[in-house]
């Protein structure tokens, strides 16, 4: 049986690979809108001029730049919706282990 602390770095593990998965899911549903969709246009929209200095904030496109890098995707990948699916999807966290 696994410690408490174990246990809660497990399944917070887990969600934030469940977080993970719908944040690429939605940049898969996006990128396969058609070019002059609003959403699409302001998720590739450069943005001018300069960023503050010191220590940036993450933004969203970044973290999934960084996510699908651990995964091994391209953004062409993102045309096959099965495929993209199939190599994004994570299992549901099991509910047994929350029980206190």
């Amino acid at each position: 049986m696994m410690t408490s602390v174990a246990s809660l770095e497990y399944h917070a593990s887990r969600t934030l690979d469940k977080v993970r998965e719908a944040r690429l899911r939605w940049y898969g549903h996006i990128q396969r809108r058609e070019e002059d969709d609003c959403v699409k246009r302001i998720l590739e929209a450069d943005v001018h001029g300069q960023r503050s200095q010191g220590r940036q904030r993450k933004r969203w496109t970044d973290v999934v730049k960084y996510n699908m890098e651990d995964l091994g995707l391209t953004v062409e990948d993102t045309e096959n919706r099965a495929e993209w699916r199939r190599r994004t999807h994570v299992a549901d966290p099991s509910p047994e282990g929350f029980a206190a």
